[in-house]
């Protein structure tokens, strides 16, 4: 089995991101709309999918029964 490895380098930035890509500005622009949107939407899921502390009954198998 081969030995792991630990990468220690440390992560890049998001302007060395970007410029690794060659977005433009404009595209950074729509892309951070895109972003936003996505995180409005995640958030107001996660708020209403809470759920009580109840646990749910078990099915019994087929076998049990």
């Amino acid at each position: 089995m081969p030995k792991s490895v630990h990468i220690t380098a440390p992560w890049p930035t998001h302007e060395e991101r970007v410029g690794h890509l060659r977005i433009s500005k404009t595209r950074q622009r729509e892309l951070q709309v895109f972003v936003d949107e996505f995180k409005n939407e995640l958030s107001s899921r996660k708020e209403t999918s809470v759920r009580p502390n109840t646990p749910e009954k078990r099915l019994k198998r087929a076998s049990a029964a």
